[in-house]
């Protein structure tokens, strides 16, 4: 993810997309069973973090700026709940399968596609059109929501930013309790404790 600044949040976004992309990447070339878990983890986490943030922030700026912005934002919204529904199937499989390597592939194409669209068609017309102080507003916001949103896909989300704000927050605390009791990804474990301080997972958010 990327910090605070002058930055846009068209800039915090893109930073997202290509490094999710380079996330995807990693696992699928990942072969000890511990990193696959830490890996998967935080690549689910990322990706449905983004989601909140373009939810709440991108989308009525693309609704509200561009031509058919509506349309476009709605089918965004649509693509964020595909993506979901297959990282759901993917936290289920053992990372052993093949199953496991086909959807984490159809995942990281359909991100890859999805981010070209948004670099070559959407930001490009969103750096054109909307205030350009309004999207270096928007950076803390859309870094804030991603820090406290929910961390694995969501069985119910909602188009209007703020009832998507006041859901995801719920989801985002509920989330956060369970990974802490369960030392999902890099909470809590002796073993992941060690390996961090052995600089193993430098590469990753925390």
């Amino acid at each position: 993810m990327t910090t605070p600044g002058s930055q846009t949040i068209l800039d915090v976004l893109d930073s997202d997309l290509a490094g999710i992309g380079e996330l995807a990447g990693k696992l699928a070339g990942t072969t000890d069973a511990f990193d696959e878990r830490v890996e998967t983890a935080q690549f689910v986490r990322e990706i449905v973090q983004h989601h909140v943030a373009a939810e709440q922030y991108l989308h009525p700026l693309i609704a509200r700026n561009l031509v058919d912005g509506e349309k476009i934002a709605h089918a965004q919204f649509a693509e964020h709940r595909r993506v979901e529904d297959s990282l759901r199937r993917l936290e289920d499989l053992d990372p052993a399968t093949a199953e496991f390597t086909a959807t984490l592939t159809q995942i990281r194409e359909q991100w890859l596609a999805n981010a070209r669209y948004l670099n070559t068609e959407v930001f490009p017309a969103l750096r054109a059109q909307a205030d350009p102080a309004e999207l270096i507003r928007l950076a803390d916001s859309a870094l804030g929501a991603e820090q406290s949103g929910p961390t694995r896909p969501r069985t119910v989300a909602v188009e209007h930013p703020k009832a998507n704000l006041a859901l995801s927050l719920a989801q985002g605390f509920v989330d956060r309790t369970i990974d802490a009791f369960s030392h999902r990804g890099h909470e809590g474990s002796a073993e992941i404790d060690d390996r961090l301080q052995a600089g193993r997972y430098d590469d990753l958010e925390d």
